[in-house]
């Protein structure tokens, strides 16, 4: 295939390489973008697509939110691509195949779209709330597919009450790595935490619907972008040396979830993470290595381990990066954090805190939750967080002299929805600046920083743009 028709894959990593003879651990930010992902000449690989839509009887009231979910579905049926592999699924204490009636899902056209909305029409609120049911039956459906791209779309109103002890996660061990699931919650009575674990398992978002009006839209958009998911799979592959190992890795754009426990082992000192269906996008990823220091040499380069980018059988693409540490006594080198890695462990603890902030308004510590927005709202301001910002302002207000104030009548779901929210986050465009090259001199005092370094880590004097190092 001409290199004009295969999508296009870069990888690009940011670091401070400099450690300190104290060091223990190496953060590195993994960029990855795809590109041009629906130029393949055989055109987009097999799509099944699932709607879970919760009808347990708490959906009844108020009536709105059963109506809201038999529109939303009719929606997502009708923008379904022709050729489409798909279904309906009634969520309850159990889980049922509603549309189309056979075990098999059926294909996107003209006959079986309308037939799926008469079907959906007929939807109605009756039963408990099992979620672990409700996915293991999309596993069997995907499983009798021949899709590349499974993809579900989970709705609920309620908590897993029908559910036995440990069944949710369970299920979620047998479903991880089998399809991916957007989960939304509607209404004011359900568990953001159930729905973040789904949604971090099996790769997809998890949000609150604010208006049951809008479920419609969200639903299209959802079923819009998993269509638009044309590469069934990426790995990233880390190949570590006898001084370094894996401590953790999660992405942290466009959400953060953690994947330390989807790497798996391979020959040697190999590692390979699956990353799921992509479209054109771009994901980051915070890779942190454990470090023995005390076995680099001084002063010079040493490789700490290599990330390369891996699709189908075993074809690499993009261009492999290297990580790479420098031991050093000069703490202004190794001391001044690399600026994404800077970005990604702040929005770490704009996270902790969003959710911090939450427990304790739950428990009526309205004095202690103030206290922590008021640090999401600070921290969200300095990354330029606007999503965070918007669902704080839901919940409080920041006076002229600093101080937060909890607004009266805060409905549940804006609490979902700033919780649910708070893996949201932000991504700086790469700068021209390289990476590499020899440490800054500072002009002030004399000390050195690393080579990107827009400021002197030991008197604090910015640098002088395009001067030289």
């Amino acid at each position: 295939m001409p290199d004009r028709d295969r999508p296009s894959f870069t990888l690009q990593l940011s670091q401070n390489k400099y450690l300190a003879p104290s060091d223990d651990r190496m953060d590195v930010v993994v960029t990855v973008r795809a590109g041009d992902v629906g130029a393949a000449a055989a055109g987009p690989p097999q799509t099944a697509e699932l709607l879970l839509v919760d009808c347990s009887s708490s959906m009844d009231w108020p009536p709105t939110k059963i109506e809201a979910a038999r529109h939303a579905c009719r929606v997502a049926v009708d923008c379904l691509r022709d050729g489409v592999l798909f279904g309906v699924v009634e969520c309850t204490g159990r889980a049922r195949l509603v549309y189309p009636p056979g075990p098999e899902l059926a294909v996107a056209g003209a006959r079986t779209r309308q037939e799926a909305k008469r079907a959906v029409s007929g939807l109605i609120a009756g039963g408990g709330t099992a979620m672990s049911t409700w996915l293991d039956l999309a596993r069997d459906l995907f499983a009798g597919t021949p899709a590349a791209i499974r993809h579900a779309v989970l709705l609920t109103d309620g908590k897993n009450e029908s559910d036995r002890m440990g069944a949710l996660d369970a299920a979620l061990g047998r479903c991880r790595g089998e399809f991916a699931c957007d989960a939304r919650g509607i209404g004011d009575d359900w568990e953001p935490r159930d729905l973040q674990r789904i949604a971090s398992v099996l790769r997809g978002g998890a949000d609150a619907v604010l208006e049951d009006a809008e479920l419609a839209v969200d639903f299209r958009r959802l079923v819009e972008q998993a269509m638009g998911r044309t590469v069934p799979d990426l790995r990233l592959r880390l190949t570590t040396m006898p001084y370094s190992r894996l401590r953790f890795v999660k992405q942290v754009f466009p959400t953060e979830v953690e994947l330390t426990a989807q790497v798996r082992a391979r020959e040697g000192r190999v590692l390979e993470l699956p990353t799921g269906a992509w479209g054109d996008e771009l994901r980051e990823y915070h890779l942190c290595l454990d470090v023995v220091a005390a076995e680099l040499t001084r002063y010079e380069d040493r490789l700490l381990g290599t990330v390369a980018l891996f699709e189908g059988a075993d074809d690499e693409v993009g261009e492999p990066q290297a990580v790479v540490g420098y031991l050093t006594d000069d703490l202004a080198l190794s001391g001044v954090p690399d600026d994404d890695v800077a970005r990604v462990t702040g929005q770490a603890e704009l996270g902790r805190a969003v959710r911090a902030g939450w427990d304790a308004f739950e428990r009526d510590d309205r004095t202690e939750a103030a206290r922590e927005w008021g640090t999401a709202f600070r921290l969200a301001t300095e990354l330029g967080n606007g999503e965070i910002l918007k669902r704080l302002g839901r919940l409080m207000d920041v006076r002229e002299d600093g101080v937060v104030a909890i607004k009266d009548g805060v409905r549940p779901r804006d609490g979902f929805s700033l919780v649910l929210g708070s893996t949201i986050s932000t991504h700086r465009p790469p700068e021209p600046t390289e990476s590499g090259g020899a440490p800054r001199e500072c002009v002030h005092c004399g000390h050195k920083a690393r080579p990107a370094a827009k400021r002197c880590g030991h008197c604090g004097e910015p640098f002088e743009a395009g001067a030289p190092s």
